[in-house]
């Protein structure tokens, strides 16, 4: 709901009309349960267009809305019918329909509050189609069984006048309970006036950012926001949110790509925070489970069986509320774990009602995942901040590629045809038809390691996935029957793959394709989404501002264009080094070539060099490369050094991570040599604060790797802008180059070297991605051939 206090207006949909203070239900039979499983949605579909086959004159999905006079407001109430038919002249009948499994109702209709939020829901459309001067007006709610499709359709009688002061009578009680809010309200404006800036005092590139970020939020715009690493963006960008969002009571929404990335915001937010507000950080549901289900059902979980009655007898909200101005996870966890309500379900009452919360870019861009309150069509009231944003359009394009694995359905038949009974042989017969599908797509390709664009069996897919959903709830149901659950249950891993393929598969554009693959482990059907900026352009124009921040968000006109940002209502910003540049050393050594043809035969000339550029010097460096391999190449042919190498591994464990971090942050006597991957969690989005890193060794511009679907992603930005070579490759792996270089200035005192090894640093497709402050008129000026002498001239002679 949204509501304009000097205008008078206030807006809200049926749907929230419908709803009764309280607490979620959990469980697939309760509240959005169908909807989480992403069940329900094609029946739906496939009852209205039926309706509208056999009926002429049938209305299907009509958009409706009234403005009501309440006291001194105006009430904007919309909503969405599904569907009307005038039976007789002026006699006219609403329906809408519900997708559930009858079964757990016992085959005859849903009941308690899902029922009564139902009626109220479809009583709004009748309110609202009797105010467009139909007089005539009844109701019907249509349940239509997920797993039979039969119909249970029962009258709802509406008498006119009599429901509608119920209905007016509640749109007068969601104003009584905004105006007791007042008083929350108003402390925190008063906070707002009040609010410290998380540090001492702002820098004059802090000053800077904040006036370009209050104007975009106070004019509801986007902004690209480029300053360096280091410069505290962070603190600037929240400090500016915040005071935004306490005036006008719009939750600030901080976005990471990262978990390790959300350490600084929560700091920030808490050093901003006298108890003043309250803030979230988001945990994953996986992590967050009490009872290590991925079945979350009253059945199954004793912190799901009971929820809203326990939430309501314990208070916990309240309490959480009051005792903790910021809820971190594990504080939650513990809370709702002794109360023994589900942790997860917590977190989210709380992330609805918290004026900051800090998530990954999950919870906003990806459609299965995304926080209720937080999907496009609710995000009026939000202020986004996207952290690191030059990482958003390849993870976009990861959200919008779904893919179908012939090993994971294999999987999934051998076990099934284990398993007795019609349920089972069901689900396996559908699982077979998938991997007769897959063969098929993929008959053309020739023997062995293939690849190629194919026309996605669309129709056989959705053909495929209505027909597994009435076999998949039959399973459900011998689930709850059996009191069975698995901690990791391969059939709805099967659902969800075959859910988000089709999710996808229907948004199905020019800006997306669709591969099939043979691999020695099986064939991989997979869409391909391209250009990311269709899918991304309703969240950003949904939401009140959103602010981008990043130290590589260059060209901003192509970064723009990825995000399908509107050029009308968004500007860029990028601010110089805050630091004295004395601080830093920048070299480029061409001696050697790391192409793809070439690195071979430099691997031994790249390991003499980092080793003689680290002895040149006390302290740690961190050295960077474009791939496991390549970092493994060096490291075998590194000569022993003054520094204790350590090697980052694929796939480390959380643990094995932050101990990597915590030895460079107080290293053994004759300091460290970090080699790690460019792009990975040692070169982006992690701080190492003052004297943790004395030199960064970028070896190579860190380009992708060549590949099939990024040649696919090339040729469509080269057919639309000839630019296909600039965004595949050279601004995704120039990016890494630049922010790797950010890990080692971060305030004024510290110093050290940034080494960029390889001739294409010189060249001029690449230098020109480099930052501008890091040289006066050409790269040039940038290049060394005798690095270690030059590494140690610049620490013998810093201070003098």
């Amino acid at each position: 709901m949204r509501f304009d206090d000097a205008a008078k207006v206030f807006s809200v949909s049926a749907r929230e009309l419908a709803e009764d203070e309280g607490f979620r239900r959990v469980g697939f039979d309760r509240g959005d349960g169908w909807r989480r499983l992403g069940l329900g949605s094609e029946i739906h579909a496939r009852v209205l267009a039926a309706r509208r086959e056999a009926l002429p004159g049938y209305r299907a999905e009509v958009h409706l809305q009234a403005r009501v006079p309440v006291e001194s407001w105006t009430a904007v109430l919309t909503g969405r019918l599904d569907g009307c038919l005038e039976r007789s002249e002026g006699q006219w009948l609403i329906e809408e329909m519900k997708s559930t499994d009858l079964s757990v109702e016992g085959g005859v209709r849903p009941s308690g509050y899902a029922f009564e939020r139902d009626r109220r829901q479809l009583l709004s459309y009748c309110y609202l189609w009797r105010r467009l001067g139909h007089a005539h007006v009844s109701g019907a709610l249509v349940y239509v069984d997920i797993r039979s499709g039969d119909e249970v359709s029962i009258t709802v009688p509406y008498d006119g006048e009599t429901t509608d002061r119920e209905l007016e009578a509640r749109l007068q009680r969601f104003l009584r309970i905004w105006y007791a809010q007042e008083a929350r309200r108003a402390r925190k404006r008063k906070a707002a006036a009040r609010l410290p800036f998380p540090h001492t005092a702002p820098r004059p590139i802090q000053d800077k950012l904040m006036e370009a970020i209050d104007h975009a939020l106070r004019e509801g715009e986007s902004l690209l926001a480029e300053a360096p690493t280091g410069s505290g963006k962070t603190a600037a960008a929240l400090y500016s949110a915040m005071k935004e969002g306490l005036v006008s009571d719009r939750q600030v929404v901080f976005l990471t790509a990262k978990t390790l990335q959300q350490t600084m915001a929560v700091n920030t937010l808490m050093a901003m925070n006298g108890r003043a507000f309250t803030t979230l950080q988001v945990r994953s549901k996986e992590k967050m489970c009490a009872n290590d289900q991925v079945l979350c059902h009253e059945e199954f979980c004793r912190f799901a069986k009971g929820y809203p009655e326990k939430m309501a007898h314990s208070d916990i909200l309240s309490r959480l509320r009051d005792s903790y101005p910021h809820h971190d996870p594990d504080t939650v966890f513990e809370e709702a774990r002794r109360e023994e309500v589900c942790p997860f379900e917590v977190q989210l009452e709380l992330a609805e009602r918290a004026d900051a919360i800090v998530a990954d870019y999950n919870y906003v861009f990806e459609p299965g995942v995304a926080l209720r309150h937080l999907q496009a069509e609710n995000l009026h009231d939000a202020i986004l901040l996207v952290d690191e944003a030059h990482n958003l359009p390849d993870r976009a394009r990861q959200i919008y590629s779904p893919q179908l694995l012939e090993e994971d359905w294999k999987a999934l038949e051998n076990r099934l045809v284990l398993q007795p009974g019609e349920i089972f042989a069901g689900l396996a017969a559908s699982v077979v038809d998938l991997l007769a599908l897959l063969s098929a797509t993929a008959e053309e390709l020739p023997e062995g390691d293939a690849i190629a664009e194919v026309q996605p069996p669309a129709d056989a897919l959705f053909a495929l996935r209505a027909q597994w959903e009435p076999r998949l709830l039959a399973y459900l149901a011998w689930k709850r029957e059996s009191r069975l659950a698995l901690p990791d249950d391969p059939v709805l891993d099967a659902h969800f793959a075959l859910q988000r393929f089709c999710a996808v598969l229907a948004m199905l554009g020019p800006d997306f394709t669709c591969v099939v693959e043979h691999r020695s482990a099986g064939i991989r059907l997979a869409l391909i989404c391209l250009d990311p900026a269709r899918v991304l352009a309703p969240t950003f124009a949904a939401a009140h501002a959103s602010i981008f921040l990043s130290a590589t968000l260059s060209p901003a006109e192509s970064l723009k264009r990825v995000l399908g940002l509107d050029s009308n209502r968004t500007s860029s910003l990028s601010l110089p080094p805050p630091f004295p540049p004395e601080n830093r050393k920048v070299m480029i050594l061409p001696q050697v070539r790391t192409t793809f043809a070439a690195r071979e035969k430099n691997y031994g000339r790249i390991a003499q060099l980092i080793a003689e550029m680290s002895e040149a010097h006390a302290g740690n460096d961190l050295a960077l490369f474009p791939s496991y391999k390549f970092l493994s190449e060096v490291a075998a042919l590194m000569p022993k050094t003054r520094a204790h190498l350590l090697v980052q591994r694929p796939e480390l464990p959380d643990f094995e991570r932050r101990r990597i971090l915590d030895t460079l942050a107080a290293p053994p006597p004759e300091g460290i040599l970090l080699f790690a991957v460019s792009g990975g969690m040692y070169a982006e989005g992690v701080d190492y604060p003052g004297e943790v890193l004395s030199g960064v060794f970028v070896v190579s511009p860190a380009l992708p790797q060549v590949s099939f679907e990024r040649e696919l992603l090339r040729r469509y930005f080269d057919e639309r802008e000839e630019a296909g070579f600039d965004y595949a490759y050279l601004q995704p792996g120039m990016t890494r180059v630049v922010q790797a270089a950010g890990r080692l200035i971060r305030n004024e005192t510290d110093r050290g070297v940034i080494v960029l090894i390889c001739r294409r640093f010189v060249e001029e497709a690449y230098a020109r991605y480099l930052p501008r402050d890091w040289y006066d008129e050409s790269v040039s000026e940038l290049v060394s051939h005798r690095p270690a002498e030059e590494i140690r001239e610049f620490f013998e002679g810093y201070g003098k």
